[in-house]
């Protein structure tokens, strides 16, 4: 086999310098072990360049947020390194300012070898403040960032850059101006052209209900303007997935099951952009270059960066489990080069020594670096080697894998939603408004870009118009502007009975509503009174009054009649939901037996009988997971 040999170049720096007790960020933990052995890496660094593997080695780019501890953890990379990878470890601003990289410490990263970078932790935060001062704009303070970098001793030239932490959730819903201040302060970052790290802030692994989450992330996806500028400015886009041991370690799984899990989890935002419209097609092309699922390493936390305070030898498994994921992810994806990241964050949440703390978090890096650097040999289970000879296999009591992360690989669509009740109304007597929305997983939902909305009945004397005056047409087209989520029309019909009004979506999606037409109301009626013979009574004679006629009982008033007023379709998880509504006048009665249906093309997927429950909703969920498409469903009393 050809061998490849990089020789690599030590920078000129410093050994690091013994240190006391931490009180906040520290280069190391464990500043004297550190020292010796960053020495004895740079030494062999500088005098024996490390030889390759074989050519057909997984190459890897290995990003590592640390919030303390970074020259430990670069230097216990080093010594176990995978020859076909690239480590970028971030170093944290400083605690008093975090406008001011640290000085002295991305030269002790570049010495132990050319494969390893410093990343200059630009905060986000920190930065916010300086403009709000009046300081200056956000593209300003990222210009400034970049010199500072430089002048605290960080060289893109050597392969440094830097890593601004974090886009926030505000940046992911789009609030006020988030994605711009985002987009800017990345612009002056990259101002000559050196791309660097975004990490962009996440959700919990275990969270229940994922459905508000991924529409709004789907509807950030479709902000093309954001993703294709974004695109000139980043280079690894990092999502912070921090996951939580007690959705991996689950009893009787096997190592490849436990991939799964958290392979959906680790690349939900890829996998959601490639299940993605074409609309999607600018965030797919940055995605599916820089995307890294991000890991946990961090130990031991209760909460923040997920559960992970159990046993030291569970959280070894962990970090074994998600290379092996990260591995996979990418070879799944047909990325050239393997892309995964890893926060590193330590703390002594479970009372040991500082000996034992210190030993048992040196034991997770080293088992870390060993899991990168063992899963780069080819495979036909790409990352498995990560948990050899025995790994991914330690229990919690109380795991349990969460099934809801396989939705993001199928799109949640939009569909159109009466949200105004049926109407009642006479004939010819113009009705309304009544309201449809947009929807994704019974969500109300902004439209990114205009969508069209057409109208029609199943009345032929059906019209539609946007005023209560008209002009009225038996068909109507509206348009829902970018950023409304709805629309609202007036309904007229010159025939009584109860017409189906249908609302289609861009042609696709549709929502159906019954309203009540009942006929025009009695004219008054008028007898014709006359003289004389026949008429009244002659002149001088008094009148006779008529025989009293007893007032007859008012009928009673018909029971409203029960009638489908909407069926509507989503997908959750991959399972087509089908949601009935059954009325009866202004009433939604229970125990209303209804039949569905639903085909996709000319087969039938399902025909079945429901039971409305209160609300006189009836709900039909496939047991399978359907392939996305066109499905149609349809519903009737019984």
């Amino acid at each position: 086999m050809k061998k490849l040999l990089v020789v690599i170049a030590a920078a000129c720096a410093a050994a690091p310098a013994a240190l006391a007790a931490p009180s906040g960020p520290v280069p190391s933990l464990t500043p004297a072990a550190t020292q010796r052995l960053w020495r004895a890496e740079v030494a062999r660094a500088k005098q024996h360049p490390r030889a390759l593997a074989d050519a057909t080695c997984r190459s890897a780019r290995a990003v590592f947020y640390a919030q303390t501890d970074w020259l430990r953890l670069a230097t216990r990379l080093a010594q176990t390194p995978s020859g076909c990878a690239q480590y970028y470890i971030s170093v944290p601003p400083l605690v008093a300012d975090k406008t001011q990289p640290r000085s002295g410490q991305a030269a002790q990263i570049r010495a132990l070898g050319a494969s390893f970078h410093a990343l200059d932790e630009v905060s986000y935060t920190g930065w916010s403040g300086w403009v709000s001062a009046g300081n200056g704009t956000w593209y300003d303070a990222g210009v400034l960032a970049r010199q500072r970098m430089a002048a605290a001793g960080f060289s893109t030239s050597a392969g440094d850059t830097w890593a601004m932490n974090e886009l926030s959730s505000a940046v992911r819903t789009g609030t006020g101006a988030a994605r711009r201040n985002a987009l800017d302060f990345l612009h002056g970052l990259a101002g000559d052209g050196v791309r660097g790290v975004a990490f962009t802030a996440g959700i919990g692994q275990p969270t229940p209900d994922l459905s508000t989450y991924q529409v709004n992330l789907q509807d950030w996806l479709q902000d093309s303007a954001f993703w294709t500028e974004a695109a000139g400015y980043v280079a690894d886009w990092a999502q912070e997935s921090y996951g939580d041991i007690r959705n991996y370690a689950v009893a009787g799984s096997s190592p490849e099951q436990r991939r799964a899990a958290l392979v959906q989890y680790l690349g939900h935002q890829e996998a959601l952009a490639n299940a993605g419209p074409a609309g999607v097609a600018a965030a797919r092309s940055l995605l599916q270059q820089a995307y890294v699922p991000f890991g946990n390493a961090a130990w031991a936390w209760a909460s923040a960066y997920g559960w992970t305070a159990a046993p030291v030898e569970s959280m070894e498994d962990f970090v074994s489990g998600q290379v092996y994921a990260a591995r996979s992810f990418a070879a799944a994806t047909g990325a050239a080069v393997d892309r995964l990241g890893f926060a590193w964050a330590p703390s002594n949440t479970q009372g040991l020594s500082t000996t034992d703390f210190n030993t048992q978090t040196d034991a997770i890096l080293v088992r870390l670096a060993t899991a990168i650097h063992d899963s780069d040999v080819p495979s036909p289970d790409p990352g498995a080697a990560a948990c050899a000879p025995s790994w991914c296999a330690t229990t919690v009591d109380g795991s349990a894998f969460v099934t809801g992360w396989q939705s993001f690989s199928t799109w949640l669509p939009t569909v159109p939603v009466f949200t105004s009740a049926p109407i009642s109304t006479t004939a010819a007597t113009p009705a309304g408004p009544l309201s449809v929305q947009l929807q994704t997983a019974s969500h109300p939902d902004a439209a990114m870009t205009p969508r069209t909305l057409t109208l029609s009945s199943s009345s032929a004397t059906g019209t539609f118009s946007t005023g209560q005056n008209g002009p009225w047409s038996g068909t109507l087209t509206l348009t829902i502007p970018q950023g409304s989520s709805s629309t609202s029309f007036f309904y007229n019909d010159a025939t009584a009975g109860t017409p189906t009004v249908t609302a289609t979506l861009d042609g696709g999606a549709s929502a159906t509503q019954t309203e009540t037409v009942s006929g025009p109301a009695a004219s008054p009626g008028s007898g014709a009174g006359g003289g004389g013979a026949g008429g009244a009574p002659a002149a001088g004679t008094p009148a006779t009054p008529p025989a009293a006629t007893p007032a007859a009982s008012p009928a009673p008033a018909p029971k409203p009649k029960r009638h489908v007023v909407a069926v509507t379709k989503r997908f959750v998880a991959g399972h087509l939901v089908v949601t009935v509504r059954v009325a009866s006048g202004s009433t939604r009665p229970a125990g209303v037996p209804v039949r569905i249906r639903v085909r996709r093309g000319s087969s039938t997927v399902a025909r079945v009988t429901r039971v409305t429950a209160k609300g006189g909703i009836a709900t039909w969920r496939s047991v399978k997971q359907l392939r996305p498409g066109v499905y149609v469903a349809t519903a009737a009393l019984r």
